[in-house]
């Protein structure tokens, strides 16, 4: 007997196929889509169907292609019309994923991250950005894990904290520079016909307390004396910088002074080639810092050293003093005890005992008791003296631990 040979020549195979299911009143639901789609039209980037769908039905099993009936659509989300089911499975189903697409969404995830981190932070010595290589070698040093679901800007911000914490990079957000335009004519009318210099210096007093840094001494002018003379508007522009996080708070303090805030550059940078004699002499500076700060250090713990020795020795002698006022005290009383007993022995026997014998002296208790404690003094004193030499050798290998650090930080800083 002959064997029929089949070929499943009509099976489709589902090799691109994302299926986002939900389940409704006991019932299952799914939706055939593209794997590349589903994230876009979630975040808004892609509103059109046929984009996302590889077939637009709805499914009660997409792997048999099984269709879900319009009375089961109808019952469970309360409409039959398929595409506003599609919509809403879309947006509450449940997406299946692979661990490479997962892998894959994280290493964009972090990608994009370390991308923001080189574009808006720079070294704050040298004021110029880092490569993102850099970053993401920072990143892996400080441990730092990006979220397969929070922002990328919430990360970021984790991120520069993180690596400043853990001092793997010398990094800071990049200066915000903006301009404040400050109409002269209002603060001349409210100052009664003043110079007009009264409110903008006002103004850029109260930045300072923010935050601001003003680049020049002095702010700039507005226009000039002849368009002030006919009475005409006048303008006084302010350049200065801010951290990006004090944005909101000058910006309300501008607009309280009736004045107006603009952008001029986002990140401030330092560009242009590196100048050798320049880094040369800021790494110089900053060697001469590092070994001013460890100086202090030392200073401040051998001056802290001394003072406790001081203390120290100033409550021993103290002690010393009141040990041997107690002990001679201790020593009288001794003596005078021994001569009362004696006294009364020569009056009761005559100087002799009933056998003829000298008498016995008396076991004085009091003795023994004098030096026992003059021993758990000594004791003491002992335990003090090696307190006080414990706390010095502390305090020297601080000393020498902090002087170790910043010679690291030196090698490294040359390294670099």
């Amino acid at each position: 007997m002959s064997r029929q040979i089949t070929q499943p020549v009509n099976q489709v195979r589902l090799t691109n196929v994302a299926v986002v299911r939900t389940t409704q009143r006991g019932r299952r639901f799914e939706v055939a889509c593209y794997r590349n789609k589903i994230v876009n039209y979630r975040q808004g980037v892609e509103t059109d169907l046929s984009e996302v769908l590889q077939i637009d039905r709805v499914f009660t099993n997409v792997a048999q292609g099984r269709f879900a009936r319009s009375s089961d659509l109808k019952k469970a989300f309360g409409t039959s019309n398929e595409e506003e089911v599609i919509r809403t499975i879309l947006k509450t189903g449940q997406v299946q994923i692979s661990d490479m697409e997962r892998n894959a969404a994280l290493e964009d995830t972090q990608r994009t991250v370390a991308a923001m981190v080189a574009a808006k932070c720079v070294d704050p010595v040298s004021g110029r950005p880092y490569t993102t290589a850099q970053i993401r070698d920072a990143m892996r040093g400080c441990g730092f894990m990006v979220h397969p679901t929070r922002g990328t800007k919430a990360q970021f911000l984790d991120c520069v904290r993180l690596l400043r914490e853990r001092g793997v990079l010398r990094i800071e957000r990049a200066k915000m520079e903006l301009r404040f335009e400050l109409d002269d004519a209002e603060d001349d009318d409210d100052d009664g016909g003043g110079d007009g210099r009264g409110g903008e210096e006002a103004l850029v007093a109260r930045l300072r307390e923010v935050g601001a840094i003003f680049p020049h001494a002095a702010p700039a002018g507005g226009d000039d004396d002849d368009d002030r003379d006919r009475g005409a508007t006048s303008t006084s522009t302010t350049t200065f910088q801010i951290d990006p996080s004090l944005y909101r708070a000058v910006d309300s303090a501008v607009k309280g002074a009736g004045g107006r805030l603009v952008i001029l550059r986002q990140c401030v940078t330092e560009e242009g080639e590196v100048e050798l004699e320049t880094e040369l002499e800021r790494k110089k500076n900053r060697r001469e810092a590092a070994a001013a700060a460890a100086a202090s250090a030392s200073a401040t713990a051998t001056a802290t050293a001394t003072a406790q020795r001081g203390n120290s020795t100033e409550e021993e002698e103290k002690e010393e003093g009141e040990d041997e006022d107690v002990d001679d005290g201790v020593e009288a009383l001794v003596q005078r005890t021994k001569a009362a007993k004696i006294e009364d022995v020569d009056d009761d026997n005559d100087g002799r005992s009933d056998d003829g014998l000298p008498p016995t002296p008396m076991p004085t208790p009091t003795t023994g008791a004098a030096n026992s404690r003059k021993e758990q003094k000594k004791k003491q004193k002992k335990s003090k003296k090696q307190k006080r030499r414990e706390k010095e050798e502390a305090a020297e290998r601080s000393a020498r631990s902090e002087a170790e650090r910043v010679r690291r930080e030196e090698r490294e800083e040359a390294r670099r």
